[in-house]
């Protein structure tokens, strides 16, 4: 908590995380992050130049948090580390759907001149360690990542339908979807057990 306090800029990156977030790189105006920090716009610009260069550092951020989430999960086999980091996944990105709203907001916003693909060394490890495992471990490059992008969008549907969800049937029914969601979450990691054919 010191460090967001004591250094500018992780606490610009924080904040543009949100605004980002909630309105997509192109609605979000340099303006509107640097009033919700109660700073100038050329407060921002000191540190990053650019919209499109905070937005990068943004990302590069968000890629940060995901990788450090797969090496923190728990277990001795890949199995196990690959289905504990998909439950941690949903739990948090419950929680903090932040995130979860960057990741679609920046698969939206891509365009196909982007020079850099900051979460792509997210889906990288992701890969390698479903690569690790007995299920996936012969696997060509495209049924792994039909899985694992299978299963970032189960999460991510749930999530980001949450406050639609909660709104039209309540936060006691949205309590029973959600361990729903997260049995079928279970049911489709399962697919780790399976030998492959």
């Amino acid at each position: 908590m010191n460090d967001y306090i004591d250094n500018p800029k992780s606490r610009y990156i924080v904040t543009a995380t949100e605004v980002f977030a909630q309105k997509g790189y192109n609605a979000a105006s340099l303006s509107s992050i640097a009033d919700k920090l109660n700073v100038t716009k050329q407060a921002l610009l000191h540190f990053f130049g650019s919209k499109a260069k905070l937005y990068e550092e943004v990302l590069k951020a968000l890629a940060k948090r995901l990788l450090a989430s797969i090496k923190a999960a728990q277990g001795t086999l890949p199995e196990e580390r690959l289905h504990n980091f998909f439950l941690y996944l949903f739990e948090e990105s419950l929680a903090n759907p932040d995130d979860t709203q960057l990741i679609l907001r920046a698969l939206l916003d891509a365009q196909t001149t982007s020079q850099t693909w900051p979460l792509k060394s997210f889906l990288e490890a992701l890969e390698t360690l479903s690569r690790e495992t007995t299920r996936w471990s012969d696997a060509d490059q495209a049924e792994v990542f039909c899985w694992i992008y299978q299963l970032i969008g189960l999460i991510q549907h749930f999530v980001v339908s949450q406050n639609a969800l909660k709104g039209m049937y309540g936060e006691q029914v949205f309590a029973v979807l959600a361990k729903a969601h997260k049995a079928r979450l279970v049911s489709t990691l399962a697919e780790l057990e399976i030998e492959p054919v």
